[in-house]
Order: structure tokens, then sequence, then C-alpha cells
């Protein structure tokens, strides 16, 4: 029984990792206020590059669990 313990948490943390998206609210005052997800990108570079020429546009990005 104790063999069987393992998997199972493993499972449940794995199902409950992916069940929440890595999003970014930025407020930007001459843009627009803007929200997007990890997940509306190709990559995770790609993502910290947005995030980044918002930021040096002067918004304010603060991350978010959706």
């Amino acid at each position: 029984m104790k063999k069987l313990i393992l998997p199972f948490m493993l499972a449940v943390l794995a199902i409950g990792s992916t069940s929440c998206q890595k999003c970014v609210e930025c407020d930007c005052t001459i843009l627009g206020d803007h929200d997007f997800c990890l997940e509306d990108f190709d990559n995770k570079d790609q993502y910290e590059a947005a995030i980044a020429n918002f930021e040096a546009s002067g918004c304010d990005c603060k991350e978010k669990l959706k």
C-alpha cells in the first residue's frame, strides 16, 4: 500500500500545478491595460521579453495566477 502512495501524491501534485496559469497584468497609462499569460506565447523567453517591453514603456506589470 505504501508503494502506491508516492505515485498517487506525485500525480496529484502534477495535476494541481498545471491548473494554475502564469499570467501578468500590466497597468499602462499610455498603452492601456493589458493581461497576458505564458500560454499565449510560444516559449518563456518571448513571454519574458513582452513583460520587459511593457515595463520599459513605463507600465507596471504584476504577476498573477489564473
